[in-house]
């Protein structure tokens, strides 16, 4: 029977090579207990998790699941950073069967990456309804209890108790059913889902320096004159932006409190710094306390290269608009303090304000570098740009009106200053892609305010013509056009130009071409997110 239960699959193929997960099953019902650990081992497997960082425990029943997954998260930590071999300070669990054995006493630092903390854990259990209310009580209880944990540690837990009214739903559910519909194993999606959960990106810096107030104006839509009301992050706060769709960033937001950096760098550092593909560090540049920002800093740099040595580190120098004239000489300046704190390390710095295009430059980049294969979409973008005889294309997300790729032939970042295109007659300003995210937004507002929906802009002037549209379902387009010959261009593998004399103006025929490309382009992107 065709249902709209399960997991939908993602676009984006998750690396989970540098990933430590803890399984914790339950042994009751233990045939469909051991299908669901295969499943979920099979998944992580296949998305690059080594065998020798997905560790196996077992606890009696599913009501001990809490109980094991909150001694492990932190014995994992404290394992991390002693000599400790075993994982769970003295505490032994027992084994699902002889055919599968625990990996309870895993070595310690010595053995590489198993002494990582895990960066998820999947809880895995079977309750299936009796003739009293226990099963009731048991459901209740762990689902509350397991949530609490990864609230509490940061650190995802994976739900995988089973909840079955019949042994028939319970096997079914682990891909082993009794008739001609064997159903899924819900084990692979537990699998899927600790992957996608277990990397981060780490936004942090002094209390103070606007973590939040960029985060508002970025990820939320909120224009800068509102975010003086916002109060001051504590402790982490994480949230799950979904980006081009499919593409989730999972964000720390650090609070930068002198007690909350001084926990970071203590106990909470493997949590912290473990399994970071980006970090943000944000300075106030009329900060007082400098020379602590920058301990702090090289402090949090140093863990991070321990825990995460791929991860990029982007330095921004922010509330520039406080500065007084001239403000490169103090960029500049700020800029080379940075570089020395920073050694060896290899980072970006940019200046920054809430006020003007320099935080979207700053947050294009970034994101940029987040975003795998995004040269393919820049490829084409190219490809479609000549073939609308345009000066430029321009692809931006959505929601935050990011720039994402450019009509660019080179590699450069989609905030680069460089021209596109047949340009050597036109003057081009180098703020251009930042300076359009911001007005678009600010004018998205006002539409929101008049209870109005942004959907497209055209501008026929003398020297220029320009179209924004939307390109995908995740994805806005905008197209500058100097030349006033223009064609229509079919994207795809039966390309073909028609003349601008068959009736269309040039606006009618950029949004044709727009049109043409789309379902192009949702495929290009879709094969974009692949990591």
């Amino acid at each position: 029977m065709s249902t709209i239960k399960g997991l939908t699959a993602s676009q984006v193929n998750y690396d989970g090579s540098n990933l430590r997960v803890a399984i914790v099953h339950a042994r009751w019902n233990t045939a469909v207990i051991e299908a669901l650990v295969a499943g979920a081992v099979a998944k992580l497997k296949e998305k690059g998790v080594k065998e020798s960082n997905i560790v196996i425990e077992s606890v009696p029943g599913s009501y001990e699941l809490p109980f094991a997954v909150s001694r492990m998260i932190p014995g994992s930590h404290i394992q991390a950073g002693s000599n400790v071999a075993d994982l769970l300070g003295g505490l032994s669990f027992g084994a699902v069967s002889p055919k599968q054995p625990s990996r309870t006493n895993t070595p310690g630092p010595a053995s590489g990456g198993l002494n990582q903390p895990f960066d998820a854990v999947i809880a895995i259990g079977v309750l299936i309804k009796g003739a009293t209310m226990h099963f009731e009580y048991i459901c209740e209880s762990v689902s509350h209890a397991l949530m609490k944990i990864q609230l509490d540690t940061g650190v995802p837990v994976i739900f995988g108790v089973l909840t079955a009214l019949t042994d028939d739903q319970a096997l079914e559910r682990a891909g082993l059913g009794r008739g001609d519909n064997k159903g899924h194993n819900h084990g692979e999606d537990w699998g899927l889902a600790a992957v996608e959960m277990g990397s981060h990106v780490l936004l942090m810096g002094a209390s103070g320096s606007g973590k939040t107030s960029m985060r508002s104006l970025i990820f939320s839509n909120n224009p800068a004159s509102l975010t003086a009301r916002l109060g001051a992050t504590i402790d982490v706060e994480q949230n799950h932006v979904r980006f081009l769709g499919d593409l989730i960033l999972n964000l720390w937001d650090c609070g930068g409190q002198d007690s909350f950096m001084d926990t970071y760098l203590s106990t909470q550092r493997a949590t912290i710094f473990q399994q970071v593909g980006v970090m943000i560090y944000v300075f106030d540049v009329e900060s007082r306390e400098m020379n602590k920002d920058l301990e702090y800093y090289r402090d949090c740099l140093g863990w991070l290269r321990h825990y995460s040595p791929e991860a990029a580190v982007f330095l921004l120098v922010h509330k520039m608009d406080l500065v007084r004239e001239p403000r490169q000489h103090t960029f500049e300046k700020k800029k080379q303090e940075l570089q020395d704190a920073s050694g060896d390390t290899e980072m970006t710095v940019f200046g920054t304000s809430i006020y003007d295009e320099s935080l979207y430059r700053a947050w294009s980049n970034i994101v940029h570098t987040l975003i795998p294969n995004a040269s393919i979409l820049s490829k084409h973008l190219t490809t479609f740009g000549a073939a609308c005889s345009a000066t430029e294309v321009i692809l931006f997300e959505k929601t935050t009106f990011l720039v994402i790729a450019t009509s660019s032939s080179g590699s450069e970042s989609p905030s680069s200053s460089s021209d596109f295109g047949d340009t050597s007659s036109i003057q081009l300003d180098g703020k251009r892609y930042e300076r359009t995210s911001e007005l678009i937004k600010a004018f998205k507002h006002s539409c929101s305010r008049v209870r109005e929906d942004f959907r497209s802009l055209e501008m026929e002037l003398n020297d220029f013509t320009a179209v924004l549209d939307e390109m995908t379902r995740n994805t806005y387009v905008m197209i500058i056009v100097h030349d006033p010959t223009i064609g229509l261009f079919i994207f795809g593998p039966r390309s073909q130009r028609l003349a601008n004399g068959q009736g269309f103006s040039e606006v009618a025929a950029l949004k044709l071409n727009i049109r043409l490309a789309r379902r192009k382009f949702e495929e290009l992107q879709s094969d974009s997110l692949v990591s």
